[in-house]
Formats: structure tokens, C-alpha cells, sequence
């Protein structure tokens, strides 16, 4: 299953970690991993172009961070745009993956 954590600190995401596979179908035929891979690489392209001194952003195997170090306008509507995606995911693919939102 891909896991996703959305860290939030009044109302303002400060953290997104999205880890795992999805298990859908064998590798290279996965859907959900795919598309999961595509909104979470996507993002971090973005984020490091648009954002580079505002993040810091992790890619490693099968997990992907996302830290917020100081929170701007632009960037908050970015970071609600990759939740919006995957939760969009979730919907039609539930046993797959999952959101976990924490307040802190």
C-alpha cells in the first residue's frame, strides 16, 4: 500500500511523506504506483524549481518527503494541489492507497 502523511500546523501543510508500494498489479504494470510516482516526482520537480530554499525534498527508494522550512503563499497552494491529486487516487483506489492527516 502507498502511504501518504500530511503533516499540518494551522492549517498549513509543514510536511507530506508518501511511501510504499501499491501492490496493485506486478511491477511495471501498477497504475497506482505509477500514478502515485508521477503526482509525487512531478511535485518535487516543481517544488525544487519553484521552491528550491523554502524545502526540503527527499527522494530515496520508495519513499519521497517533502519538509516545509518557511511557508509562502505559492507554495502552500502546490503542496494542497499534491494532496488534492492523491486524494483523488484514493477515491477510486482505496485498498491501494491511504491518507494519513496529523495535526500538530
Amino acid at each position: 500500500m502507498v502511504t501518504v502523511k500530511v503533516v499540518c500546523a494551522k492549517d498549513l501543510i509543514s510536511s507530506i511523506e508518501i511511501e510504499g508500494h501499491a501492490g496493485f498489479d506486478d511491477s511495471g504494470k501498477d497504475l497506482v504506483c505509477a500514478g502515485a510516482s508521477s503526482i509525487s516526482i512531478g511535485a518535487l520537480n516543481a517544488l525544487d524549481q519553484l521552491f528550491k530554499n523554502d524545502c526540503i525534498l527527499e527522494m530515496k527508494e520508495n519513499r519521497i518527503s517533502i519538509k516545509v522550512k518557511e511557508s509562502k503563499e505559492g507554495l502552500e497552494q502546490v503542496l494542497r494541489c499534491i494532496v488534492i491529486q492523491l486524494e483523488t487516487m484514493v477515491e477510486s483506489y482505496p485498498e491501494y492507497i491511504r491518507i494519513i492527516r496529523k495535526e500538530v
